[in-house]
């Protein structure tokens, strides 16, 4: 899988390509992705692919080994297609949006438009001697968020890509247990360096 559709993977994935509205409440939260396709290709089946065979590779770990990774997933959530999120008091009491941005990507400020319970949002990125433009909108139903985005830029070569994704946030309780809060996160990844970031997990190839 060429890196610039890796970047746009990993787009949708930090901060599960959400765009939260008003009435996000401190505590636990699923992202789940329903769909995800890739210059017009679905990658839900390879994704679903992929974590078979993280399976394996956990299963063939030492006990440990195996125990420490096991907790790590329990924490956040098994679930390839999901992922828990912890949203602080300070964060609910802000009221800001999450927007996915790639790690060391450049991007530009949000254009942000609200109206009630929705949401909308636009931003372009520079990454890799690519650009990549998101657009989407997030609709917030009490203990319910879902967010559809489509994502389109050009790699370095000048080459076309395209991906559209769409993810729902439930709320879980109050308590995040072991899942630090998501700003917590964020600072921490936008702080990393591009070139110590991890990328996006490869599907096995066929």
């Amino acid at each position: 899988m060429k890196p610039f559709v890796i970047a746009l993977l990993a787009l949708s994935a930090l901060g599960a390509a959400q765009a939260q509205s008003s009435g996000l409440k401190a505590g636990l939260w699923e992202s789940r992705t329903t769909r995800m396709t890739v210059d017009g290709k679905d990658m839900m089946p390879q994704i679903a692919a992929a974590a078979e065979q993280m399976k394996k590779q956990l299963a063939s770990l030492p006990p440990e080994q195996r125990k420490k990774v096991e907790a790590s997933l329990l924490a956040h959530g098994s679930d390839p297609t999901a992922q828990h999120l912890c949203i602080s008091p300070e964060m609910a009491k802000r009221d800001e949006p999450i927007l996915p941005r790639p790690r060391g990507a450049e991007c530009d400020t949000p254009k942000l438009d609200r109206s009630g319970n929705r949401s909308t949002f636009e931003f372009v990125c520079k990454q890799g001697g690519g650009s990549m433009t998101a657009k989407g909108d997030t609709v917030a139903e009490g203990d319910l968020v879902t967010t559809k985005m489509d994502t389109t830029g050009k790699d370095a070569a000048g080459k076309a890509h395209t991906m559209q994704v769409e993810t729902q946030m439930k709320f879980l309780g109050s308590q995040c247990g072991k899942v630090k809060p998501f700003d917590q996160l964020a600072h921490a990844a936008q702080a990393q360096p591009a070139a110590k970031a991890p990328a996006a997990p490869r599907a096995p190839a066929k």
